[in-house]
């Protein structure tokens, strides 16, 4: 299983400038009983928090909004300039003109 989260604040400035409802967004896996998070730092540094139940639930309560998708076995990560792009790759999603993280939401819910 792999889930999508996309959050509403952000400390950089251009998301803030650019993007309009959602600031950021990172793939979660999950992988026996417990969720990993892969949070886009730059594009040489993504970082693994682990996560458990009350983790993701208290991401929901700081605002976080969640899309599962039913997903085998994700991408290798590759190299991004942006955690959109970082998640594309990672989903193995080809759209080039999906630049923000509320297009990839609106793209991800679409049925």
């Amino acid at each position: 299983m792999l889930i999508i989260a996309f959050s509403k604040k952000t400390s950089k400035i251009l998301p803030k400038i650019f993007c309009r409802k959602y600031k950021h967004c990172a793939p979660i896996i999950y992988t026996h009983k417990k969720y990993i998070l892969l949070q886009f730092v730059n594009s040489n540094k993504i970082v693994k928090i682990e996560l458990n139940k009350l983790g993701l639930k208290l991401l929901l309560n700081a605002g976080w909004d969640f899309i599962t998708l039913k997903a085998d076995r994700p991408n290798k990560m590759k190299k991004a300039k942006t955690c959109v792009n970082f998640t594309k790759k990672f989903i193995g999603m080809k759209a080039p003109f999906i630049q923000t993280p509320y297009s990839l939401y609106k793209k991800l819910k679409r049925p």
